[in-house]
């Protein structure tokens, strides 16, 4: 037996070994210069300046428009006063004319008469009487419905609808010398249990 040994199959030839380069890191990258494990700082980016039209939760705010309604509202809030007085000033025309030449005949010691005829007393009796337009039901429903229509139908406006209409019947109060009818008076009445119930969402029947 040969005592040398044959290869079997081609032979390849092998290239020597070269040695691996390191790549080359980029500057500008702030992970290439960073040591293995080391903490990441976070630096949070700065929040966009929110304008004066913004609110903290991100709703925007139209100062303008703000300030519209809010003259809208006092205006609307005068011209309840306001109505509210001429509703209960026409309820008491009469009345008011009586005190005045009353007053007018303790002054001068003179006797003032006042001419009714049987028309105008037909009339004003019917004006006032319980279904008539200047009384107490009609009159409070109008009141009601003026004071409802500027609020937008917001019964969360029912502090400010209150204070106005008290303020129309204390103007009319003092348009008559202090004191007011009594179908003013209850007119007043009628007008706050109507509120009362529309703010509890009730359905009051006026009788």
């Amino acid at each position: 037996m040969s005592d040398q040994i044959k290869a079997v199959g081609p032979v390849v030839p092998l290239k020597p070994l070269q040695a691996i380069e390191p790549k080359p890191t980029k500057k500008d990258d702030p992970k290439a210069n960073k040591p293995e494990g080391a903490a990441v700082a976070y630096t949070p980016s700065a929040p966009e300046e929110l304008g004066s039209s913004y609110d903290k939760k991100g709703h925007v705010i139209n100062q303008t428009k703000i300030d519209e309604l809010k003259a809208e509202a006092e205006q609307a809030y005068s011209s309840l006063i306001e109505a509210v007085k001429s509703m209960i000033e026409r309820q008491g025309l009469k009345y008011e004319d009586v005190l005045k030449a009353v007053a007018k005949s303790k002054e001068t010691g003179e006797e003032v008469l006042i001419e009714v005829d049987d028309e105008m007393r037909a009339e004003a009796q019917a004006a006032i009487a319980e279904d008539g337009y200047h009384g107490v039901k009609q009159t409070s429903e109008r009141i009601i419905e003026f004071a409802k229509t500027i609020s937008g139908g917001n019964p969360d406006k029912y502090d400010q609808l209150v204070s106005a209409i008290k303020d129309g019947f204390d103007a009319a109060k003092e348009a008559f010398g202090g004191e007011l009818p009594e179908i003013s008076q209850q007119t007043y009445d009628a007008v706050m249990e109507g509120l009362d119930a529309w703010k509890n969402g009730d359905s009051v029947e006026q009788e």
